[in-house]
């Protein structure tokens, strides 16, 4: 297979994405990094676990050109040298058993090990067709044997997301969390062992210590939503949202938080108070509101940063900003975001339960910041919410909460800017000059796009808008296409799937008997790139695959995925960014913009509840804010198939039409279920073929 210059610049790219997200959740006693030995000789090292050979990276629904497993990765460092014999009893195995059963250890001659090797790789794993998050017995029983005979053992999870730790996992001396790595995920875990580069990675997600937890909060649909919930209502967690260690020592020598006109501006100096490895951090803003705690959650990211890599001792200032209006709440009765009365409290540090209280705002009288849309859609009759009884708290807590409010900033409602919506006028249909034009006269301007589809017969208009991507596509393995209408100018365009790339069909067998490659680049999932926690990266992959999209004919990517992650029993969590709306949004943002320098992207709504029944405040102000936020950029979604509050979600649904003009989306709408809660008229038809037009005529 000949490398072509796209596909190593990509496999870089999926490598570095890969080591950026990977979690360092433990580490105790120099576990890690494995270095090499005085000598300057390849540390020994055992390595046990099917996974190191199936290495689960990417969705199945991908078929990148290679894949590079934990032991092949190992294997190409120069840092480590996995143990020979015991690789090739796991290679034997495997061929032997590609159900993916463990290798059982009675054969394994342990005290050869013991005295060969100086530290042992565990590796555990679950595709995201696996739906159990617990260890096995042959799982626990082979941590046991394991960390009896190493004192130094490292527990690697590559897993699309959460699995509950037992004590035999918790005896390792280090555990990290791969996620599903994508192609590279071999390579990019021995850059993070052997220190090559500094692990940097947070959580996206809070681990639980019992999986009975994500249960509890599945039940609080309303405002709590993962670490809304446990840090509300004083869940047990073993790592909380937003954390990961790193091999050096970040701290934070000083933070402040001040008022630019109606910008709350926050400052923080991180240092690397280590002495010998480097360390990358991720400042974390959190905010509460006046009722936080009560009636809504404890704190809530608004904003975050990471810093450049900090050698030991060096230090650096990160300076973030949010407007104060990104603090409001959706109020039903009054139609809009309203800033209540009262503090915000404002918490800088590097997860979810690890900030301090930086200072406060208070607000002297409740405003009305935004008005929104209004739509006559159904609130959803859920009972009233529970003050909760065990908040979660920290030693010092107390003190810092009053030194913020004797020192709060004033503000005053007359200095918020207040943005009043108004509704436009009815759209009535589109007026044409009785001839057929073509797509290519919109894109010169020879005539609009109203011109344009007023001229379109009732059968072309509903095979535009209604069978987009319903058609049969000519690239292998795509999600399908739009319907082809020459009369018009229209050509077919192609969707593919993109959740971990883009995925088509990799082996084409042409007419002659000859076979033909689609090699395209498996990059890490949603869910573990997110815990990288920086945009500029998630960019780079995004702009990667619109790169494959344009070398192979393809129009859309359907991704990213919007849907925030609820639990861990969700079939494709892997989906999800994260839990949190705030990051969710931007990763979309980012991923979004792009791969929109090639190709177009779809927002997804992931995995909805086929039936759901939520406040619209929550609704607004949790589940609808990644979209929210991505909406602007992206130039196509996917309509949820969701019945919300027992009303089907439409393109003509009136709570689709209100958010779209509250978050000015001017992209096109697509559907793998009912597009439309009726029968779409003509008007109808053309409102929607309108922003198909705009979509394919931007440049």
């Amino acid at each position: 297979m000949d490398i072509t210059l796209r596909m190593s610049d990509h496999a870089l790219t999926a490598r570095a994405a890969a080591a950026a997200g990977i979690v360092l959740l433990k580490n105790t006693a120099g576990t890690l990094p494995l270095l090499p030995a005085e000598d300057g000789a390849p540390l020994p090292v055992a390595v046990f676990g099917i996974r190191q050979l199936l290495t689960p990276a990417y969705d199945r629904a991908m078929t990148p050109w290679r894949a590079i497993g934990v032991l092949d990765g190992l294997m190409a460092s120069d840092a480590v040298r996995p143990d020979g014999l015991l690789a090739r009893k796991y290679r034997t195995w495997a061929m032997e058993h590609p159900d993916g059963s463990e290798l059982p250890l009675t054969n394994v001659d342990f005290g050869a090990l013991r005295h060969d090797c100086a530290a042992a790789v565990v590796v555990i794993g679950r595709t995201p067709e696996q739906d159990h998050t617990r260890l096995t017995s042959e799982e626990t029983a082979m941590l046991m044997r394991v960390t009896s005979v190493f004192d130094r053992t490292i527990l690697v999870l590559a897993a699309p997301g959460y699995i509950e730790l037992n004590e035999a996992a918790l005896a390792c001396g280090a555990i990290v969390f791969l996620g599903l790595a994508g192609q590279e995920a071999g390579y990019a875990l021995a850059d993070v062992l052997t220190g090559r580069v500094c692990p940097s990675g947070k959580l996206s997600f809070s681990w639980s210590e019992k999986l009975e937890s994500f249960g509890l909060a599945a039940q609080q649909l309303d405002s709590f939503l993962g670490y809304r919930y446990f840090d509300t209502f004083g869940g047990e967690l073993l790592f909380p949202f937003g954390y990961g260690l790193g091999y050096g020592k970040a701290e934070f020598s000083s933070v402040s938080v001040g008022l630019d006109g109606c910008d709350v501006t926050v400052s923080a100096t991180v240092e690397n108070t280590g002495e010998t490895y480097p360390v990358q951090e991720v400042v974390q803003v959190y905010c509460s509101r006046p009722d936080s705690g009560k009636t809504g959650p404890a704190w809530f990211l608004d904003t975050f940063q990471k810093t450049q890599v900090l050698a030991p001792g060096e230090q650096q200032t990160l300076h973030l900003r949010f407007p104060v209006t990104e603090l409001a709440i959706f109020r039903e009765k009054a139609s809009a975001y309203v800033l209540e009365e009262g503090y915000y409290d404002i918490r800088v540090g590097s997860s979810s339960r690890a900030t301090c209280l930086a200072g406060s705002i208070r607000l002297t009288r409740s405003a009305v910041v935004q008005a929104v849309t209004p739509c006559a859609f159904p609130d959803a009759e859920l009972p009233a919410r529970k003050e909760p009884v065990h908040l979660y708290t920290y030693p010092g807590e107390a003190e810092e909460l009053e030194t913020a409010r004797r020192r709060a900033i004033r503000l005053s409602d007359r200095n918020l800017p207040r943005r009043s919506r108004k509704k436009g006028r009815p759209f009535t249909g589109c007026r044409g000059d009785d001839a057929r034009h073509t797509l290519d006269e919109v894109k010169s301007g020879a005539c609009s796009a109203f011109t344009f589809v007023a001229g379109m017969d009732d059968t072309s208009l509903r095979k535009l808008v209604c069978d987009f991507g319903f058609c049969p596509s000519d690239v292998p393995g795509a999600l399908g296409a739009s319907a082809e209408l020459p009369r018009y100018g229209l050509g077919p365009m192609t969707i593919a799937s993109g959740v971990c790339g883009l995925a088509l069909k990799k082996d084409l067998e042409q007419d002659d008997g000859t076979v033909r490659h689609q090699y395209t680049t498996g990059f890490p999932a949603p869910g573990m790139l997110a815990c990288s926690f920086d945009p500029d990266l998630i960019f780079s992959v995004g702009k990667a695959i619109g790169r494959e999209m344009q070398e192979y004919g393809v129009a859309f990517c359907l991704a990213p995925g919007c849907a925030l992650q609820r639990t861990p029993f969700d079939a494709v969590s892997q989906e999800s960014w994260s839990e949190d709306p705030v990051l969710t949004g931007l990763c979309a943002l980012f991923f979004c913009k792009g791969v929109q320098t090639h190709g177009a992207a779809i927002l997804r709504t992931g995995t909805l509840p086929r039936s759901l029944d939520i406040r619209l405040s929550s609704l607004r102000d949790i589940y609808a804010l990644p979209f929210e936020i991505a909406a602007r950029a992206c130039k196509a979604a996917l309509l949820p198939d969701s019945i919300v509050n027992g009303e089907a979600l439409g393109e003509d649904c009136d709570l689709i039409r209100s958010l779209i003009i509250d978050w000015k989306f001017s992209g096109m709408f697509l559907s793998d279920g009912e597009r439309y809660t009726q029968e779409p008229d003509r008007v109808t038809l053309e409102r929607s073929a309108l922003r198909i037009v705009r979509v394919l005529t931007q440049k």
